[in-house]
């Protein structure tokens, strides 16, 4: 009997209590959790480093669409521009050639002329009617080239009508002899639409030298 109470008592002693059992538990589950929480922290950087290259990969290709419309805006606007350019152009070319008939009488109309004469109101006329021509041209991006004279021959914008040779060539403004390719005479005024050539000018030149 007093071994069998003894036995007892030992393994009461032994066996752990409710609180003892709660605290192994915790411990266990701890260890676990201890265990599994870099794995966990590693995943979740893994997959942010993830949405952050995708997130710069779809950053890179807005750019690039960005990039792809405003150059096809851009042409399409350069093609608008170039087709009102051209419907223009052959109008254009009709007055210019006013401007040219208009200018030409101007200038060999006798003088001087008297004001208030029937001369003197028709040169008025040719005159304001001229002025108006050019503004209008000037408004669509009709513009003459200029003073040529004593400046290079250029065949994309002049048309050499005749040649002398440097011999015979009458000398510049400024007293200097004129040059091979300089123009020395200009018979037909040229002209452009924006930057491009309209009317080229017919232009007398010195001859080029061979």
């Amino acid at each position: 009997m007093l071994a069998r109470s003894a036995a007892s008592s030992l393994r009461a002693a032994v066996r752990p209590g409710p609180r003892a059992a709660r605290a192994a538990v915790a411990l266990r589950f701890n260890s676990t959790d201890a265990k599994e929480e870099p794995k966990a922290a590693d995943e979740a950087a893994s997959k942010l480093a993830e949405l952050e290259a995708k997130l710069k990969e779809q950053e890179k290709e807005m750019q690039y669409l960005r990039a792809d419309y405003q150059t096809m805006s851009r042409r399409v606007q350069e093609e608008r521009t170039k087709a009102s350019d051209f419907a223009i152009a052959k109008f254009a070319r009709e007055l210019v050639g006013s401007t040219h008939v208009l200018g030409t009488a101007l200038k060999h109309t006798p003088k001087p002329i008297e004001k208030g004469s029937a001369l003197g109101n028709l040169y008025d006329g040719v005159e304001l009617t001229r002025k108006s021509i050019l503004q209008t041209l000037a408004h669509h991006g009709v513009t003459p080239m200029g003073e040529l004279l004593g400046t290079t021959f250029d065949p994309n914008l002049h048309e050499a009508i005749f040649q002398v040779p440097a011999a015979v060539a009458p000398k510049k403004s400024d007293g200097a002899d004129s040059q091979a390719g300089d123009i020395i005479e200009v018979q037909k005024e040229g002209w452009m639409i924006k930057d491009r050539v309209l009317v080229p000018a017919q232009v007398g030149v010195v001859q080029l030298e061979e």
